[in-house]
């Protein structure tokens, strides 16, 4: 068996390098100026290596919504690519920035790139977030979570793994691997083993509990369309409720108008748009036609810290907050 490399971070690149690619990243480019890729337009993965298949991309997406509706430490952001220009370090730091991964003010972002043209991998983690996961940390999730994964071509369960640690180390559990010379202690087996049955039976879950908000929105839309016979639903029309019903399955705390007038406020201190909660397909629809990103699966809300906008029932599930503050932390791998 082939020794995996190991790339570790564990400090800042000196000040002229950063100067070197201030220019770029402010233009949100690499350091060699190749362009970045555009965020997803739904979700928080952007599988472009095609590692995925649209149900476990669903799937990992969802985990990390449900993760993000349950903590403010972190925002996780998965990319998968066949080339990271610059150089995978720099390219995930570009990323984390010029996407806005995190909570606007709060560097709480984490970006997860996989490169499969040269078979890297590399966790960006933001200022904030990097109080709570250091840059051994980020380099042991890359190393033994995510790269022995992807070297099996073990993708969805590698990166379900990956996520599900990094929620941990984030909310200040402890992690499953020891620090010392890049191999697990036996409680790491053990407890990874144990992380790893969890995160295939929260997949497995996850699956089927999306199986069945799918079937009671599609047949939701199926009515509503035979009371329409005139109405044609696009395909991407059925899949962006299908996931906008998913990350919205309960109605907020308070009621509709009350979340309404908050936001409203919300949006006017900020200058942004936010999501409403929509119940039915019919109310759905024209917000979806003025703005389909906000009304496709990734709530763009205001950060967990700015107001009560709702409580647990209607929560942020995406991890595109206005983050920032990428100043090169993290750790990665090769595979």
């Amino acid at each position: 068996m082939t020794a995996r490399k190991v790339e570790t971070m564990t400090a800042r690149k000196p000040a002229l390098l950063l100067l070197a690619t201030a220019g770029a990243l402010a233009l949100g480019l690499p350091a060699q100026g190749q362009e970045l890729p555009a965020p997803p337009p739904n979700g928080n993965v952007l599988d472009s290596a095609d590692l995925l298949t649209d149900g476990e991309e669903t799937e990992l997406s969802a985990l990390i919504d449900r993760k993000n509706s349950g903590t403010g430490a972190a925002r996780v952001v998965v990319h998968t690519t066949d080339s990271a220009p610059g150089g995978i370090s720099d390219y995930a730091t570009a990323l984390g920035d010029a996407w806005g991964v995190g909570d606007a003010g709060e560097d709480n972002g984490v970006v997860v790139v996989v490169d499969m043209g040269e078979r890297e991998t590399y966790i960006a983690v933001a200022d904030g977030a990097g109080e709570q996961i250091s840059d051994r940390e980020a380099q042991d999730v890359a190393g033994k979570v995510l790269s022995p994964a992807l070297a099996d071509e073990n993708y969805a369960a590698g990166l379900t793994d990956t996520v599900t640690e990094l929620y941990l180390l984030a909310d200040g559990g402890e992690s499953a691997y020891d620090e010392g010379e890049g191999v697990p202690s036996y409680i790491g087996w053990v407890v990874g083993g144990v992380l790893a049955l969890l995160g295939a039976v929260t997949g497995i879950w996850i699956w089927l509990d999306y199986r069945k908000v799918a079937r009671k929105a599609k047949d939701e839309m199926r009515r509503h369309q035979e009371e329409n016979p005139g109405l044609e639903i696009s395909d991407e029309m059925r899949a962006a409720y299908i996931k906008y019903r998913y990350a919205n399955r309960k109605p907020p705390a308070e009621s509709t108008k009350e979340q309404d007038e908050k936001l409203r406020e919300e949006e006017e201190k900020t200058g942004k748009e936010y999501t409403r909660y929509a119940g039915t397909f019919n109310s759905w629809l024209p917000l979806y036609m003025v703005a389909p990103l906000l009304y496709s699966g990734s709530n763009v809300m205001p950060s967990s810290g700015s107001d009560d906008t709702g409580g647990s029932g209607f929560s942020s599930g995406s991890s595109f907050g206005g983050g920032g503050g990428f100043s090169g932390g993290g750790g990665g791998s090769s595979f």
